[in-house]
């Protein structure tokens, strides 16, 4: 399993962190989410059988956030 962090602006409440989290997990291959509007950040636990991390980028913006970057661990 593999962590990526995010940076995502746009996120102001818990209600953001939650549409995020919902969009995510409906990824095949997620894991886990943990969306941080404070930090702006988005991380993500996924599995080997997510080939394409685009998706990810592609999701939270449809949901009307905008990535930024991801950030090196």
């Amino acid at each position: 399993m593999e962590t990526l962090i995010l940076q995502v602006e746009g996120m102001s409440c818990t209600g953001c962190e939650q549409r995020i989290n919902k969009v995510l997990r409906r990824v095949e291959g997620v894991r886990g989410v943990v969306a941080d509007h404070i930090c702006g950040r988005v991380e993500i636990r996924v599995g080997p059988e997510l080939t394409d991390r685009g998706v990810l980028a592609e999701r939270i913006e449809g949901a009307g956030y905008r990535v930024v970057e991801e950030v090196p661990r």
